[in-house]
């Protein structure tokens, strides 16, 4: 049961202010009211009981139409009127009988009426009603708050769950960013240090072979060897490439700018597209982390270009680094693409591009926006703050 409200068969809790300018007609309903328990309270007029119900609230009115000055309408509106007693239950009492001065009452905010002469059993029963009504009213708007505060507070609960889980997350995601990039290191360091050394040899000691041969040796056999010194030196060079492209030493050495500069020249001497990069505030090295996503981003969005870009002929890239920031601007005049319909072609499992480049950036809480449309190019644009580890 809820203990905050009175009982609504625990009459003795509840307080009535009656209002009529002829209280005498009434004593003989006063007396019956008592009897149950009820607190009477008496106003004479409409002024008396406004000023009446700001120090001493009712739990219910029983008031007159017909009063001198503030008649029973009137007062009944302005109790409405006021969010301290726009609750509080009126019943009007009243010798008018016909339905406009019903109707009135009802549009004012009065509950109910009662015709006078007033019979006792009547007044009762529909105090009794008004009263239970008013507290299961209340109760409800308690049950209704308490939930609310309970909503709040299981929404902040699982808000604050998902944030942490959001936090692991990031922070397992960051750490398996980590590992790959450790794993790049490592395996193109194997394939530049012992795949390149034991092919620069195989290269070299064939060399040496084709040049001690007999001058009366076969030239199918002077031709085997060249073949064979040849498809060392073109496997040496593809090796050498496989293992700057997984993690350029230079990046690690001399930092984002002199390596970005080495791959695009690299670039441009592969595929026919020129490419503009600019630098702003970029005099000093940045934390190792931003480095390697603004490598990676660019790598992969030059990349895309070539494959996808199609009839682009030139790029611009440019990088702006702030006291809170770095942005990374690249463009490009290709042929444009509907993004809606690329991002879900790779969500669902046929590309990683644009992905890839926005979890590495959503990794940092960076912002990454992409802007295409066919036949007019693509842009992206990427801001990581500094703050982001």
């Amino acid at each position: 049961m809820d203990t905050t409200q009175p009982n609504p068969l625990d009459y003795q809790s509840y307080n009535i202010l009656i209002v009529d300018d002829t209280p005498v007609n009434l004593e003989v309903i006063i007396d019956f009211l008592e009897s149950y328990g009820f607190g009477i309270r008496m106003a004479r007029s409409g002024e008396n009981a406004l000023k009446r119900v700001e120090y001493d609230r009712p739990d219910l009115i029983l008031l007159d139409v017909l009063l001198p000055g503030l008649d029973g309408f009137e007062t009944c509106r302005r109790l409405k009127a006021e969010p301290a007693t726009e609750d509080i239950p009126i019943i009007f009492m009243t010798s008018l009988t016909g339905t406009e001065d019903k109707v009135k009452g009802f549009e004012v905010g009065a509950v109910d009426y009662v015709t006078k002469p007033l019979h006792q059993e009547e007044v009762l029963a529909r105090i009794k009603t008004h009263l239970r009504l008013r507290d299961l009213t209340l109760t409800l708007e308690k049950k209704n708050r308490q939930l609310e505060v309970s909503s709040r507070v299981e929404k902040m609960r699982l808000f604050e769950a998902v944030t942490q889980q959001r936090e692991q997350l990031r922070s397992l995601n960051s750490k398996l960013t980590q590992v790959q990039e450790a794993e790049r290191t490592q395996l193109a360091r194997e394939l530049h240090d012992e795949m390149g050394q034991a092919l620069t040899a195989i290269s070299l000691n064939l060399t040496s072979v084709c040049e001690m041969l007999p001058p009366e040796i076969s030239p199918v056999i002077k031709e085997r060897l060249a073949e064979a010194s040849w498809l060392s030196d073109q496997t040496l060079e593809q090796v050498r490439e496989l293992s700057l492209n997984l993690r350029p030493p230079m990046l690690d050495d001399l930092g984002l700018v002199p390596t970005l500069l080495w791959y695009i020249k690299r670039y441009t001497q592969r595929v026919n597209i020129d490419v503009n990069f600019e630098t702003v505030g970029l005099e000093d090295r940045i934390p190792s982390i931003l480095e390697t996503t603004v490598y990676r981003i660019v790598q992969e969005a030059l990349t895309n270009i070539a494959k996808h870009a199609k009839t682009a002929k030139n790029v611009q890239i440019r990088l702006e680094c702030s006291i809170t920031a770095i942005a990374v601007l690249i463009k490009d005049d290709g042929r444009g693409f509907d993004v809606a319909e690329i991002l879900g072609e790779q969500a669902s499992g046929s590309g990683i591009g644009l992905l890839g480049m926005q979890e590495r950036v959503n990794l940092l809480r960076g912002n990454f926006n992409v802007e295409s449309q066919l036949g007019q190019g693509t842009c992206l644009s990427i801001t990581i703050p500094w703050n982001s580890d």
